[in-house]
């Protein structure tokens, strides 16, 4: 992994503790920014702010995390950057979406630990 930040928009403590134990306790040592909402996460990346990789929840306060993904790609504020949607809901509705959107991957909570470290080895830059 290089030294590119991980965006993390999760707003429940208890799923981001785990995601970022987890990657730390893989050997993942990019530096990890949380957004508790999709809003300030759209200002990080408008200040030309660019992850190597967005773990994006779906359901989020105020903008939930489909809207996020349509509202970054109307302003091509995700050019070059890997999305993958982490999510407790199974709707199809959602996964089809998130890809037409942008997302590379998406994974249902909870999630199996060696798919998730291995999804985001594989899209981290």
């Amino acid at each position: 992994m290089n030294n590119k930040s991980i965006f993390v928009i999760e707003d429940y403590d208890i799923d981001y503790e785990i995601i970022k134990k987890e990657m730390e306790e893989n050997g993942i040592i990019n530096e990890i920014k949380r957004f508790k909402n999709a809003e300030d996460a759209i200002k990080e990346l408008e200040k030309k702010e660019k992850p190597s990789i967005i773990l994006l929840d779906i359901m989020l306060p105020e903008m939930n995390g489909i809207d996020f993904l349509k509202a970054v790609k109307k302003e091509k504020l995700l050019e070059g950057i890997k999305v993958i949607v982490l999510t407790k809901k199974e709707e199809d509705k959602n996964r089809i979406d998130s890809f037409k959107l942008g997302a590379v991957g998406y994974m249902n909570k909870p999630f199996d630990i060696y798919d998730f470290i291995s999804i985001v080895r594989s899209n981290a830059k």
